[in-house]
C-alpha cells in the first residue's frame, strides 16, 4: 500500500502555464483521508510553494529549496544553510559571468534576494518566489537571513554557469536543475535525502512510496522509491534513473498515475 506521494512542480506535476490539474486540491483531501500523504517537492522556494497549495496546506509536507527546507502544516521541520563565507565566494564566481547574462537569486530561510541592479530579472522571479527582496550588496543579507540556495539563471547553463561552477563541487551540491537553472546546496542537501527523512517520519519504506520527476535534481529522490516514474518529458538521464514511465506534465499525468494506483 502507498503511504507516502512526492513529486516535483515545474516539468512534472504543473503543466507548461505552471498550473496544477484541475481537481487536485480534491485529489489530495482524498489521499489525506485515506492516510497517504502527498509532499510537493521544489527547487522553489517553500512560501511560493505554499501559496499554491494553501487549501490543503496543512494536509500535506513540502519539500523546498531542492531539498533544504522541509515543512509540515506551516512548521519548519528542519532547515541545512550555508556557511556566509562560502556563499560569498560562489557569488562572486558568478559575478565574473553577470555580462554573459547569468544572474544570481539567493534563497534564505526568510526571503529570497536579487541585486537591485536586476529589475527585469527580479521581476521574472516572483514567479517563483512569494518572498522577495532586494539588496545592493549580497554580502549584506538582512536580518541575518541565514542562505539555503544559491540559484544561477543563465540560458546556456549546461554550457556556461554550470561548468564553471563544478569547482565548487567537492563541498557543495551543483545541480542543473533544468536548462536555464543551476542550483547550489550543502553537500547533504538534495531532495533524496529530505524524501528519506520524511518517509522516515511516516513511517513509510521503499516499495510504500511513489515519486515523480522530470530532472536532474529529482535523481536522488527517484531512488528512494520503488514507484519511481520519469515523465515522458524528463531529461534523458532521468529516464534511465527511474523504475517506470508516465505521459507528460502537460497530460495531467502524475495525477492519473496517483488516481490508477491509490483510489482504484
Amino acid at each position: 500500500m502507498i503511504k507516502f506521494i512526492a513529486a516535483d512542480l515545474d516539468g512534472t506535476l504543473l503543466n507548461s502555464s505552471h498550473a496544477l490539474p484541475d481537481g487536485f486540491m480534491e485529489l489530495v483531501e482524498k489521499l489525506y483521508d485515506m492516510g497517504i500523504t502527498f509532499a510537493a517537492a521544489s527547487g522553489r522556494q517553500y512560501y511560493g510553494v505554499e501559496k499554491l497549495f494553501m487549501p490543503v496546506r496543512d494536509k500535506m509536507m513540502f519539500i523546498a529549496e531542492n531539498g533544504g527546507v522541509a515543512y509540515e502544516k506551516g512548521q519548519l521541520i528542519y532547515s541545512l544553510p550555508m556557511p556566509a563565507d562560502d556563499v560569498l565566494a560562489m557569488v562572486h564566481e558568478a559575478e565574473k559571468l553577470y555580462d554573459k547574462g547569468v544572474r544570481i537569486l539567493l534563497s534564505g530561510e526568510n526571503c529570497a534576494y536579487v541585486a537591485d541592479s536586476d529589475k527585469d530579472f527580479s521581476d521574472s522571479c516572483n514567479t517563483y518566489c512569494a518572498r522577495l527582496k532586494t539588496v545592493n550588496d549580497f554580502s549584506v543579507i538582512p536580518d541575518g537571513d541565514r542562505i539555503i540556495k544559491i540559484a544561477l539563471f543563465d540560458k546556456n547553463a549546461e554550457t556556461q554557469v554550470y561548468p564553471a561552477m563544478k569547482r565548487f563541487s567537492d563541498d557543495f551540491n551543483v545541480i542543473l536543475s533544468n536548462t536555464c537553472w543551476v542550483d547550489i546546496v550543502g553537500k547533504t542537501v538534495n531532495k533524496g535525502t529530505a524524501v528519506t527523512k520524511l518517509m522516515e517520519r511516516l513511517g513509510a519504506g521503499y516499495d510504500e512510496a511513489m515519486v515523480f520527476g522530470d530532472y536532474l535534481n529529482d535523481v536522488d529522490m527517484l531512488n528512494n522509491s520503488y514507484y519511481s516514474f520519469a515523465m515522458s518529458n524528463a531529461h534523458e538521464s532521468i529516464k534511465k534513473v527511474a523504475n517506470f514511465m508516465t505521459g507528460s506534465n502537460n497530460d495531467n499525468s502524475v495525477m492519473k498515475e496517483i488516481e490508477k494506483h491509490c483510489l482504484t
